[in-house]
């Protein structure tokens, strides 16, 4: 009786997930990981190569690629360096839950190359118009840069003098008690001609908040959705490609 019960339970939940599952549609925040995108010059580079399995008849390919690839996520241990420092949490170490939340969309620009970059009394002003950032909050930057991306050479306009965010901002929402930060540019920090300085990075990452980069559709998202995303469960990663969705309200049938 305690089993059938206990079936019953499990049937009547996935029932109620499912039904409020499809009050929502998915929007795909993730780019599609190709050769030729974009990358920082001195990272990896993406690549998918035909493996030929001689004597097996199903095919393969071998990826060659940074675990910083396409849309991912930076984890602690890309900006602590100290194996001893307890803050240098690698990627199979991140929690399943740790990009899954409430999310708030935060738009700005569109911005010519080097000429702005975010700073904590915008996102102080943003909130004063719209809505408070709280404690836990995926904060995601849409600043208009991604309709930059392309595959190279094309998509090196989009290396060129990128938005990002200050080392101030990056303090303001680290004592805001956010989660994760994420950016539709190759970096959370700006790519000034004088060279990012990686402040934001600084801040944020050995604080245990997340970092999400090249995002995109980021237009699609209303100011408030729901998040998530999932890392590749990768031992020692210092990040990792990610699959990021948001989950927003559907006002006629599934995406």
């Amino acid at each position: 009786m305690a089993l059938h019960n206990q079936r019953d339970l499990h049937q009547a939940s996935a029932e109620a997930l499912r039904q409020a599952l499809s009050a929502y549609r998915i929007i795909d925040l993730s780019r599609e990981l190709i050769q030729g995108i974009p990358a920082i010059p001195t990272h990896p580079k993406f690549f998918l190569l035909p493996f030929p399995a001689m004597t097996d008849p199903a095919e393969f390919n071998q990826l060659v690629m940074s675990d910083h690839s396409g849309t991912h996520v930076d984890v602690p241990a890309h900006f602590v360096p100290d194996p001893g420092d307890k803050r240098r949490v690698h990627t199979h170490e991140i929690s399943l839950t740790a990009l899954m939340g409430r999310a708030v969309k935060l738009s700005f620009g569109p911005y010519e190359p080097d000429s702005h970059n975010i700073g904590p009394d915008e996102i102080i002003e943003w909130e004063a118009q719209n809505t408070a950032i709280e404690r836990d909050d995926i904060v995601l930057f849409d600043t208009k840069w991604g309709h930059r991306w392309s595959l190279v050479p094309e998509g090196f306009d989009y290396l060129n003098g990128w938005p990002g965010l200050t080392g101030e901002a990056a303090i303001y929402l680290r004592g805001k008690g956010v989660k994760a930060v994420g950016i539709d540019c190759i970096s959370i920090d700006p790519g000034d001609k004088s060279g990012p300085d990686l402040r934001a990075h600084y801040e944020l990452l050995p604080a245990g908040v997340l970092v999400m980069e090249n995002l995109c559709n980021l237009a699609e998202v209303p100011e408030i959705s729901y998040f998530m995303a999932f890392p590749l469960r990768l031992s020692g990663g210092t990040g990792s490609p990610i699959r990021a969705i948001s989950l927003v309200p559907n006002s006629g049938g599934n995406q």
